[in-house]
């Protein structure tokens, strides 16, 4: 098949979620057998034959966002008879519907499946363009069954779920000298947040929970809280942890490779994902994955991976003193760590396959054609 990615961000140029997902779906794809093109604005140059990297430009007309929009209609235009299927991740309000949406009606671009990531999903606006997208496009798939059941209702069509999986792997690297490497000793209990720092995140909510268990504790039981990540909060956290003069207990690493990860999670001994909201958060599996116990919020996208006190430990959303006794919990008890990450682990390869992930939606883009066809 020929397969059309549209992403304007994609990694190694940006690190995120969805952009790491789409990089590691685009290679496993070519690798087997398709022919992938890839619009994005990042200047990558992809290793494999089978990727074709179509670059976008931001630098003419108005905002970057129109331009970056103007770019892909253009692009739509001119690989519609090249393609065989467009795949088109999706957050909330997302404005690549607009080009998409106009291809398709003006020139009959081929056909385009939606993957639905997070992102809130907030409210469409306008209502009528986000409508008509869902409504034209040949599939609609979704990274969780919460997010399937809000844009079931939205646009009246049955909906996919396919888990967003990365392939992921253990670190080889020793523990110890991953803790000398990164400034830890090998009697530090570190907490780790990874994810991009933003509101929807709740990562402030981790720092002033942090705070509350106080410094004398702090100190008594070597705590550390690492941040692995950017965003918009950066600065006011950053500013926050040197104001309370805690910023000897918290570590700001700021974005790192994807293929560092793996070891960022070996040195860590509890994950913690303090959202208000998630889909299916890749953070989250990835902590299962490699055996950490996790803290998380009681919260949708996270309590239907996480079974309370058995595979995990969830807290009210938003409350600051419910975090605060759920990390001394298993900070204090040791062997509860250990039967936390032993679960979740369990789960986690019981549940989710990255191979069977992408089958999926080749099943799905195959089934299309075939109707497209007959």
């Amino acid at each position: 098949m020929n397969i059309l990615i549209i992403s304007p961000a994609i990694y190694p140029c940006v690190i995120g979620g969805v952009e790491v997902f789409n990089y590691n779906f685009s290679k496993e794809l070519a690798k087997r057998g398709n022919s992938v093109y890839i619009l994005t604005t990042c200047r990558y140059d992809w290793i494999s034959q089978k990727i074709f990297q179509v670059k976008l430009s931001r630098k003419i007309l108005l905002h970057p966002t129109f331009s970056i929009c103007f770019h892909i209609f253009l692009k739509l235009i001119e690989f519609r008879k090249k393609i065989d299927v467009i795949h088109v991740p999706y957050t909330s309000n997302s404005p690549l519907a607009y080009p998409i949406l106009l291809a398709k009606k003006l020139f009959n671009v081929p056909r385009y499946v939606i993957l639905i990531h997070g992102g809130g999903m907030y409210s469409w606006k306008p209502k009528v363009i986000h409508r008509l997208f869902f409504r034209y496009a040949d599939s609609v798939v979704s990274v969780s069954e919460i997010i399937k059941r809000e844009y079931e209702k939205r646009c009246r069509r049955r909906i996919e779920v396919i888990p967003p999986l990365l392939p992921f792997r253990e670190s080889k690297n020793s523990r110890k000298k991953l803790r000398v490497k990164y400034g830890f000793g090998s009697q530090d209990t570190v907490l780790l947040f990874l994810g991009t720092l933003k509101e929807i995140k709740g990562c402030d909510i981790l720092l002033e929970a942090f705070f509350s268990l106080g410094r004398e504790y702090i100190e008594k039981s070597n705590l550390k809280l690492v941040y692995v990540g950017d965003g918009p909060m950066k600065p006011t956290l950053v500013k926050r942890a040197v104001d309370k003069s805690f910023d000897k207990y918290v570590k700001f690493f700021g974005s790192i490779p994807y293929e560092v990860i793996p070891d960022i999670y070996k040195l860590a001994d509890i994950y913690v994902i303090p959202s208000l909201f998630e889909g299916t958060p890749i953070g989250l599996l990835e902590a299962l994955f490699n055996g950490l116990p996790v803290i998380g919020t009681d919260t949708n996208g996270i309590n239907n991976i996480i079974c309370n006190e058995r595979s995990g430990s969830l807290f009210k959303k938003g409350d600051i003193e419910d975090l605060k006794e759920k990390i001394k919990n298993l900070v204090e008890n040791k062997e509860l760590r250990i039967l936390l990450g032993e679960n979740g682990k369990k789960d986690y390869f019981e549940n989710y396959n990255f191979n069977d992930a992408v089958s999926e939606h080749i099943k799905l883009y195959r089934k299309i054609m075939d109707v497209s066809i007959a």
